[in-house]
């Protein structure tokens, strides 16, 4: 488990590290082992772990306009929550309660502006299982380091 950990946080911090973009990805299906890599990968890293479902003010907040709730308005939310990180990077897990209200499209859109964010202080990492490699790749900026890190499924 130590050389996973190992690896995959030095793809992730390379990721989150580039001087342009600086978003990177964990995705794969459900119980594939992401929250649990991302808790690891966290404590081993001191990076800030967000669990957007569970942590108060964050999902929560959006009761009663979730139906209103935008790409572009959790584009702005993940700017500023990154701006007010006070850690090395911003993991961002368990966005999909929030990615299952959307559309297919409104899905690839938030992907595909969230992979370009341009200008943050600091690199952020978001988790998902709605957006599968098949989906996400096309959407990512060209680099010749994917800006993801795909858990095919089974536990770790």
């Amino acid at each position: 488990m130590t050389a996973l950990l190992e690896r995959a946080g030095a793809h992730l911090l390379a990721c989150c590290s580039q001087p342009r973009y600086k978003t990177a990805w964990i995705v794969g299906p459900p119980l594939s082992g992401k929250t649990t890599l991302a808790r690891q990968l966290c404590q081993l890293y001191g990076w800030r772990h967000l669990n957007y479902t569970l942590e108060p003010g964050y999902f929560d907040r959006l009761q009663g306009r979730l139906e209103t709730y935008q790409p572009g308005d959790l584009l702005t939310d993940l700017r500023q929550w990154c701006v007010a990180c006070d850690r090395p990077l911003l993991l961002v897990d368990e966005i999909d309660a929030l990615l299952a209200v959307w559309s297919f499209e409104q899905r690839r859109l938030f992907a595909a502006q969230a992979s370009r964010l341009p200008d943050l202080p600091r690199g952020i990492i978001l988790v998902s299982n709605l957006l599968d490699v098949d989906v996400l790749a096309p959407l990512l900026p060209d680099s010749d380091l994917p800006t993801y890190l795909h858990l095919p499924g089974g536990k770790l």
